[in-house]
C-alpha cells in the first residue's frame, strides 16, 4: 500500500492512502496526461501545480502544488519516491 505525504508551505503534513497503485502525472514529462487531468478537475489552469496523482483505479486525483513537499510512503514507513519538483 502507498500513502502520500505532502508537507505544506506552512509545515502542515497531510497523509493520503493511495491504494495499491498509482499514476504520477508530471506537467513536464508529459504535457497531454497533465492537461487531460486538468479537464478531469474542471480547471482550465493551474500555475500553481506541477502535476497529479492518480490513485483508486483512476477514480481520483491530486494536485501536487510547487510550494509543496511530496513523499510516496510504503507502508511501513519508509520513503519509497520523492516527488517533489526540483
Amino acid at each position: 500500500m502507498f500513502i502520500l505525504r505532502r508537507l505544506t508551505s506552512l509545515n502542515v503534513e497531510r497523509n493520503t492512502v493511495l491504494g495499491d497503485s498509482y499514476v504520477l502525472i508530471d506537467m513536464g514529462k508529459n504535457p497531454e496526461a497533465f492537461s487531460e487531468s486538468l479537464k478531469a478537475m474542471k480547471w482550465v489552469a493551474c500555475p500553481e501545480a506541477y502535476g497529479f496523482i492518480s490513485y483508486n483505479e483512476g477514480q481520483k486525483l491530486e494536485p501536487l502544488y510547487k510550494d509543496s513537499t511530496y513523499f510516496v510512503m510504503a507502508s511501513n514507513g519508509q520513503t519509497f519516491a520523492n516527488i517533489t519538483k526540483r
